[in-house]
């Protein structure tokens, strides 16, 4: 039980971590990066504490970065740039989960975090690794034979609406200033403003999950399935757009929860995908793959 509720927590964090995070994955950079690379002032890192689902993932403020339950598959991930299966290492990178709160310098650019990871890792936690090209299975997303069935998103809600204070029922997301409205079906919706908002709801009984996105891009769609492909939350595959298809759009799918009847996620994928004109082909591509070639637990402080 404790093996699928770790799985299933990982889960439900990836899919709000992609929805709230308020910076962009960082840009790709050399592992021996100048000295005078941007680094935090002070960090803490401890092993994680019991799972809140009101906080996870990365959360980045003027002055702090906090990664909360994070592994260090996901944190290599985070300051790369990567797609979780682009991370080859021991079990470490998986079996432990961090909670790391980090003060940012006076004067940095946002777009400066992904470095400031970087420098982390490689001081903390004594990360060293070297990129190999593969060629890796990965599965593209295509339109199907009979075409997409997508609807255009609608558009974005005026500004004071994300700035007016918060109504009833209403928090603020994982610390972000993203809205979360709690709904009388059980469901949660975030309000992200330009991004459009996610409606997330857990049936526990057949255990799946149910997510709605007002505003979303094929690329965007790519990267969120592989966290479901499989149930313990991953993301041992990878998944690009070959749809063609741009712009914004709305989206809705059903993803299996740990402990369900469709282990692999393939009946509920397919079923989703299909509504929406969508299909998964497995194809053979040329991949960067980061494989580490040292890394240690850090001690805790």
């Amino acid at each position: 039980m404790r093996h699928a509720s770790r799985h299933f927590r990982r889960v439900c964090c990836v899919v709000c971590t992609i929805a709230i995070t308020l910076f962009g994955a960082g840009a790709c950079v050399d592992a021996q990066q100048a000295s005078t690379a941007p680094a935090f002032e002070v960090a803490t890192i401890k092993s994680a504490a019991p799972f809140d689902p009101t906080k996870f993932g990365p959360r980045i403020s003027v002055t702090r970065a906090t990664y909360t339950d994070e592994t260090l598959r996901l944190l290599i991930a985070e300051a790369y740039g990567l797609k979780l299966p682009q991370v080859s290492g021991p079990k470490l990178i998986d079996s432990d989960q961090f909670d790391i709160v980090a003060t940012i310098p006076e004067g940095a650019a946002k777009t400066d975090e992904p470095r400031m990871l970087q420098a982390l890792l490689k001081e903390r936690f004594k990360l060293a690794f070297h990129i190999e090209k593969r060629e890796e299975q990965v599965y593209a997303l295509v339109v199907g034979k009979n075409g997409a069935k997508l609807k255009p998103s609608p558009p974005d809600p005026p500004q004071s609406e994300m700035d007016a204070p918060l109504k009833p029922g209403e928090s603020y997301a994982g610390g972000t200033k993203s809205k979360m409205t709690k709904n009388e079906d059980g469901s949660s919706t975030i309000h992200m403003g330009e991004r459009g908002t996610q409606t997330i709801k857990v049936d526990m009984e057949s255990r799946t999950m149910h997510v709605e996105r007002s505003k979303m891009t094929m690329e965007d769609l790519a990267g969120e399935l592989p966290v479901h492909m499989g149930t313990d939350g991953l993301q041992k595959y990878t998944v690009v757009d070959q749809t063609g298809l741009k712009g914004n759009y709305q989206v809705a799918m059903d993803y299996p929860l740990p402990g369900g009847s469709d282990p692999e996620g393939a009946g509920a994928l397919t079923r989703s995908l299909d509504a929406l004109g969508l299909k998964l082909e497995r194809r053979m591509a040329p991949t960067d793959v980061y494989v580490i070639d040292h890394v240690e637990k850090p001690s805790e402080n």
